[in-house]
């Protein structure tokens, strides 16, 4: 069974959950872990997205967190939440010391709700276990920005179909 360690609000509204490294430390249940929505769609996302996720990913698998994140968020108003993206790289480097290095990605699930708002899910294989990073981008005009970065280790929901 996943945990769910840290909770991380980033834009007042947009939750991010963190994860850690700890077994005996008490599950924080402010925000249920992420749960699909029935069979995933595995197509890849839309272009204009996919290359920002799968570059942030290339990043990561070069254990580059920062500059992953730096570059992630770039166009993101989720950046000038500094505090809240520092601990998140942090609760990222600490998965990656308990769960291992990372070595492969891959896009899980993706949903387009409405024409302006875009679900991406992608699991991240670490040696010991894949976490689950959603990301949700929303169109107001022309491009699509990235409102919602989402990640956990619970993959219950995952399993038991």
């Amino acid at each position: 069974m996943g945990r769910v360690i840290g909770l991380i609000v980033i834009g007042g509204l947009l939750p991010v959950v963190a994860f850690g490294q700890a077994a005996p430390s008490p599950q924080v249940r402010d925000l249920p872990p992420l749960r699909t929505h029935g069979e995933p769609n595995l197509q890849a996302p839309v272009p204009e997205i996919r290359a920002p996720i799968e570059r942030f990913f290339r990043d990561l698998l070069a254990g580059e967190i920062q500059r992953a994140f730096q570059e992630l968020l770039v166009t993101s108003r989720l950046s000038s939440r500094h505090e809240n993206v520092s601990v998140l790289m942090d609760k990222t480097a600490q998965a990656f010391t308990y769960y291992g290095k990372a070595t492969a990605f891959e896009p899980y699930d993706t949903r387009a709700i409405g024409g302006r708002l875009y679900v991406v899910t992608y699991l991240l294989d670490l040696e010991l276990q894949p976490l689950r990073w959603r990301f949700v981008y929303y169109r107001p005009e022309e491009a699509w920005k990235l409102i919602d970065i989402r990640v956990d280790d619970a993959l219950e929901d995952l399993i038991n179909r």
